[in-house]
């Protein structure tokens, strides 16, 4: 019998598994021993004798315990802190749950331009004020932008910027995107029905490889960074790529907060080189107050939330019960990490 350890426990609610979906476990595969941590004690305490483990990150010493541990599943699609040498040199299979956030982060992106297109952030400004100003809106750049007829560039086009492109062409806009591999295979269809993403792709005008970016920038009205962070993507928007940017594009990042140098970010928005910004992720997390990303009216902050969702256990659970039947049957599974790449 296969043993599952389930390391979901977290403080809030939003990060808790729930019962129902431990209980659909136990009635969809009679075959699986389940134990549930719910503190890192208890994590540590059952890891020896787990064969698989669905947990957020336990680190280095409950990894070097599990001696019987063959597979890990991260619920989320960063996996930088499960890189422990213990997972690294023991060769673990080490899943992720890429594609799970895509439809909330794109859904949170297109937000982000409405309320940049229609000033949302001057609204809210006046409201809580007490005046609303309805000339300001008639004037000089006080007046709002279409969104159709602009172009979206995307740093990064996986499952999210996949997502986002459908969003930003249902709405007009042409969508040019920069990618590591411009000529990388479709999605696989079993990946994408489990998480209940669709199928057809969206209708790209031009896809190019990380050497275009100083293109893609100057082209674009809207820049979105959706990439993974790496190696090569850390620090790729700094002063040099921003002053590459058509001036007064729009930046929104929902990604990692280290590809951008915030700095020399604070400083474009300031010049007016970058016209504003949408940012959910920093290089500090939280954000902290003494930021003068705080002060700046052409800048909305979110505090790295772009991807929860109500939505979130429903597709994390569907592909990790996905992934539990194809290990039964000895098949591939799916969203599998390259350890040496780190993604």
């Amino acid at each position: 019998m296969r043993r599952l350890l389930l390391g979901l426990f977290h403080e809030t609610d939003a990060w808790r598994i729930p019962d129902a979906e431990v209980e659909r476990l136990s009635r969809e595969f009679p075959d699986l021993d389940i134990e549930r941590a719910d503190s890192k004690d208890g994590l540590a305490e059952r890891i020896p004798s787990a064969e698989i483990l669905f947990s957020w990150a336990p680190g280095e010493k409950a990894v070097a315990r599990g001696t019987r541990l063959r597979w890990i599943h991260a619920p989320a699609a960063g996996i930088g802190a499960y890189l422990t040498p213990s997972v690294v040199q023991r060769g673990l299979t080490l899943t992720n749950s890429r594609g799970v956030h895509a439809t909330p982060i794109a859904e949170h992106t297109l937000g982000m331009l409405v309320a940049l297109a229609r000033d949302f952030r001057g609204a809210i400004r006046d409201q809580l004020r007490g005046r609303l100003d309805r000339e300001r809106w008639w004037i000089g750049s006080g007046r709002p932008v279409e969104l159709r007829g602009r172009t979206l560039g995307l740093f990064g086009y996986g499952a999210i910027g996949r997502e986002i492109a459908r969003r930003a062409i249902a709405c007009g806009m042409r969508v040019i995107a920069v990618r590591r591999r411009p000529d990388a295979p479709g999605w696989d269809p079993e990946l994408l029905k489990a998480l209940d993403l669709p199928a057809d792709e969206p209708w790209l005008d031009r896809v190019m490889g990380p050497g275009d970016l100083p293109r893609m920038l100057s082209e674009a009205d809207v820049v979105v960074i959706a990439a993974a962070l790496t190696p090569e993507t850390e620090g790729a928007f700094d002063a040099p790529a921003l002053r590459s940017m058509k001036r007064g594009a729009w930046l929104v990042n929902v990604a990692r907060g280290k590809i951008v140098r915030e700095r020399d970010l604070i400083e474009a928005l300031r010049e007016g080189q970058v016209g504003g910004a949408a940012l959910d992720v920093f290089e500090t997390e939280p954000l902290p107050p003494e930021s003068e990303l705080y002060s700046l009216e052409n800048v909305i902050l979110t505090p790295h939330v772009s991807g929860n969702s109500t939505g979130f256990w429903l597709r994390a659970m569907a592909l990790f019960r996905e992934n539990l039947r194809r290990d039964l049957a000895g098949r591939p599974l799916l969203n599998r990490v390259d350890l040496t790449r780190g993604y």
